[in-house]
């Protein structure tokens, strides 16, 4: 039998196309004549692809007034294959692709199909197979094999069934193509959620940080204050020590000249008159005279003893405030470290609940460093203090069993390291370690962080540690390294370079 399309192969069609009875109404087909041209300004693409010329024109004929959507179609024409392939590249929306399998090769159509799919990966496009010659290209074996949508021969391609054929294609692609952007508008909105999302995080950490940081430099500002006024307090009191210090230790030497002399003129009065009045006699034994004279040049020295400790106090509170020095200025490590020694004197001291605590000094010789000098006896002073603290919580775990506290205090200059042609500066390295309580690893880890602290509510603020460090990092280019073992005590490492950048900018900006 012949069909109408073998017919539209041979003669062109009649105008008048009888295929509305067919359509469901819900389908959006209009003839292209019923519709004004001006709503036309969309068209489907339809890559037509064959050998014979007379398919491509007979296709055309058949297909000019189908229009779905509202939209026509256009057609892209292909005669191999190979040139399939470039067309498909350079038209990657193609809504329907109708193709022959018998071209060039007998399976050159197959193998198109399998460029569509799994090379180029288009899934959307649908694929209807047209073949003259079905019992080489067999139609069980094709849908098995081959990605297509739908399988037709060229005989049974009536205008109706090419009309049908279309219109289903057209709707399966319509709705995936809906589907499609419908998922990557909404793996859009996902993805801007997630942004969204990721921004808040971000914008909540920042702020979390922003807080702690403010908390920690409320807490710096607070402790600076409270040295700061602790410095004016120490170097107030010192200063006014220091007046009346001076002056008695100046005068000590003259009142002891002074004795001296009278001594000797006593001498000299018993030497050419042995033989006094009985009053004065009288007053001589009652005063002990002998004793008075053996024993007031010791008093004098134990008063000038005395008074050269309470200078070297005053001296040693001065030097700790620095209430002088608030700029970067040279300084010598060890006469710091001295100072603070000092001040903590009462805390090294035998207790009723423990022995001395006995200080090492293990000192190298050191250059003078350009440094903070306050804000350094700040960092010594906490560490010494950790130190003591230490040893005083090993004591009260001993229960009375032998034990020497120790606190040895070492300072050496380690020289700087050439490689690559690049010389790294010398650093000073003051180690401060004691043979107290120790620490478990999960506290070294935390050990600077602000408001850590595994001392008694009231005791400690879990700041001092954590502002030594930021003093040493952000102050004089510095580290602070703690190494620790329970039960067997903890080290602390200061590693100052001996040129630091920042200290060297604030110099030269003085």
């Amino acid at each position: 039998m012949k069909s109408d399309f073998d017919d539209l192969l041979t003669q062109p069609s009649p105008e008048t196309v009888y295929f509305a009875e067919v359509i469901d109404s819900d389908d959006e087909i209009l003839f292209a004549d019923e519709t004004p041209e001006e709503k036309l300004s969309e068209s489907w693409k339809i890559l037509v692809v064959d050998d014979e010329a007379q398919v491509h024109t007979a296709t055309e004929i058949s297909l000019r007034k189908f229009v779905f959507e509202n939209k026509s179609l256009t057609f892209i024409n292909a005669y191999s294959a190979r040139e399939a392939k470039q067309l498909i590249q350079e038209n990657p929306d193609v809504a329907i692709i109708l193709l022959d399998v018998i071209m060039e090769t007998d399976d050159a159509g197959l193998n198109f199909v399998k460029y569509v799919r799994e090379v180029l990966c288009n899934q959307l496009v649908r694929i209807i197979l047209r073949t003259g010659q079905p019992g080489q290209v067999p139609e069980k074996s094709i849908i098995i094999n081959y990605d297509i949508n739908d399988y037709k021969t060229k005989t049974e391609l009536t205008t109706s069934k090419l009309y049908t054929t279309m219109l289903t294609a057209l709707r399966s692609f319509s709705l995936s193509h809906k589907l499609q952007s419908e998922i990557e508008r909404r793996e859009q909105v996902e993805k801007a959620l997630r942004l969204s999302e990721e921004k808040e995080h971000q914008k909540s950490v920042v702020l979390e940080h922003f807080v702690k940081e403010l908390q920690e430099t409320q807490l710096q500002l607070v402790q600076s204050e409270k040295m700061s006024s602790l410095g004016q307090l120490v170097a107030g009191v010192a200063h006014e020590i220091n007046n009346p210090v001076n002056f008695i230790y100046g005068n000590l030497s003259h009142a002891n000249d002074y004795i001296k002399e009278l001594i000797n003129m006593l001498n000299l009065y018993q030497k050419y008159y042995p033989q006094p009045e009985a009053e004065i006699i009288h007053e001589i034994e009652d005063a002990e005279l002998p004793f008075i004279i053996d024993d007031l040049p010791k008093l004098l020295s134990s008063m000038q003893l005395g008074i050269e400790r309470i200078r070297n106090i005053v001296h040693s509170l001065r030097n700790f405030s620095r209430l002088d020095e608030t700029e970067i200025k040279s300084v010598d490590i060890h006469e710091g470290i001295n100072s603070t020694l000092l001040i903590l004197q009462h805390r090294l001291k035998a207790k009723s609940d423990r022995p001395a605590i006995n200080v090492i000094k293990d000192y190298g010789v050191l250059p003078l460093v350009n440094c903070y000098a306050g804000q350094l006896n700040q960092v010594f002073m906490n560490l010494l203090a950790n130190a003591i603290d230490a040893l005083e919580e090993r004591v009260s775990r001993e229960n009375g069993a032998v034990f020497h506290p120790q606190i040895l205090i070492r300072t050496e200059v380690v020289p700087g390291n050439s490689h690559d042609n690049i010389s790294s500066g010398s650093h000073i390295l003051v180690t401060i370690s004691d043979n107290g309580v120790g620490m478990t690893e999960t506290v070294r880890a935390k050990l600077f962080t602000p408001f850590f602290t595994t001392k008694p509510i009231g005791k400690g603020t879990g700041m001092g540690l954590s502002i030594s460090r930021k003093i040493l990092i952000e102050k004089h280019c510095g580290q602070l390294e703690c190494i620790s073992t329970p039960q067997q005590g903890t080290q602390f490492i200061i590693d100052l370079p001996t040129i630091c950048r920042a200290t060297k900018i604030a110099v030269a900006n003085a």
